[in-house]
């Protein structure tokens, strides 16, 4: 029987970009808020940096970031190591990477873990020691692999994606045609959406009709989707929909960039297979008031199955959670931190203000401040 995937429960890192050192507890909704350039970007970046070394492509990564000095914390001359630790019960994932005379990161150690009792086995705590003394990239096993406590820490985290739909220029790829058989899972900027929404459709009706229906709040005058191959090439596909009341047929390029951003979203949060965690950096964009209601709405629904970390800089879409789910972040001494705000500290306040008015009135933080 295969092992039940936990939540990540606890995240550490030192020296990374504008995180000098965060020791974070993570529930199932999470909502980083903060103002611009505070490290928001830079945590849910860490995720991708995460997935960067799953796919054994650090080195890639380093050399796009322009080297292993521009991902330290102020640089090699302020920061000489990156570490992390990531905890999703019963397993764990330790790295520590020190740069090289090349800029480049090298693993000093890399440590999967189990802990038996966190699911209610003896056999108290065991780990295995992965890559070390100068390895230039990962020694966790392929995907698929979970004869091993480190075939599933790669099961945790290979679906693992930061999600962005801002693109919604008219060479946006989410517009454009995709190779059908390209499927299974949405890609970042919803490039695939309408091959995904097609096989959703053929295999989970409720789920699709989930969608659908969800796109009709915001959208009155979508009828549905038109998921067939191209008639002149058969092996691809393009999004398009039907307006109600018509026969007309249209495409992305006749939705307004809000509506086109909450199909986008609207698929990737009902989908039926959900990912281990969803990660969206600035959902809001170019969304309604009423739309990002809805969002919230199925941020709370999706976070029962899966766990959600979305940052944020809208005071409307924060103002539709719970204080618990708030992470604020601030940047103090040129470093981000992180705080996890508690309702009791906060009762008397949300008696007579919203948790919006709240931020507003930066009784929380998360506002742009000199040091």
């Amino acid at each position: 029987m295969s092992q039940k995937l936990g939540k990540l429960n606890r995240l550490k890192i030192d020296g990374y970009k504008s995180i000098k050192s965060l020791d974070l507890e993570l529930k199932r909704l999470n909502i980083l808020i903060g103002a611009n350039g505070v490290g928001k970007s830079n945590f849910i970046s860490f995720f991708k940096f995460m997935k960067k070394i799953l796919d054994k492509d650090l080195q890639l990564y380093v050399g796009e970031q322009r080297g292993a000095n521009k991902i330290l914390h102020f640089g090699i001359k302020t920061t000489e190591k990156l570490s992390f630790l990531l905890y999703f019960p019963p397993n764990g994932y330790a790295c520590e990477l020190i740069p090289n005379t090349n800029d480049r990161f090298i693993f000093k150690q890399e440590i999967s873990y189990f802990k038996a009792s966190d699911i209610g086995y003896s056999g108290g705590a065991k780990q295995s020691i992965l890559a070390k003394d100068g390895e230039l990239e990962s020694k966790l096993p392929k995907y698929g692999d979970t004869s091993s406590i480190s075939g599933h820490i790669v099961r945790y985290i290979q679906d693992w994606k930061v999600y962005h739909f801002h693109d919604t220029s008219s060479t946006a790829k989410v517009k454009l045609t995709c190779n059908i058989s390209n499927c299974g899972t949405l890609s970042i900027d919803g490039a695939n959406i309408s091959a995904f929404l097609r096989n959703i459709r053929e295999h989970n009706e409720k789920s699709y009709n989930q969608i659908v229906k969800t796109i009709q709040r915001v959208a009155p005058f979508f009828h549905d989707f038109i998921l067939e191959p191209e008639k002149n090439n058969l092996d691809t596909i393009k999004l398009k929909w039907k307006h109600r009341g018509t026969d007309e047929y249209f495409d992305a390029n006749d939705l307004s960039d809000g509506t086109l951003r909450f199909i986008c979203l609207s698929t990737l949060l009902l989908q039926p297979n959900l990912p281990t965690i969803i990660l969206l950096d600035e959902p809001e964009l170019g969304l309604h008031p009423f739309a990002l209601r809805l969002l919230a709405g199925m941020f709370k629904k999706v976070s029962r199955k899966t766990q959600i970390i979305a940052s944020t800089q809208s005071v409307t879409l924060a103002d539709n959670f719970d204080i618990e789910d708030i992470i604020v972040v601030d940047r103090k001494n040129n470093e981000s931190m992180f705080t996890r705000l508690n309702i009791e500290d906060y009762e008397e306040w949300l008696q007579e203000y919203s948790l919006g008015e709240i931020w507003q009135k930066n009784l929380i933080g998360g506002v742009p401040t000199y040091d």
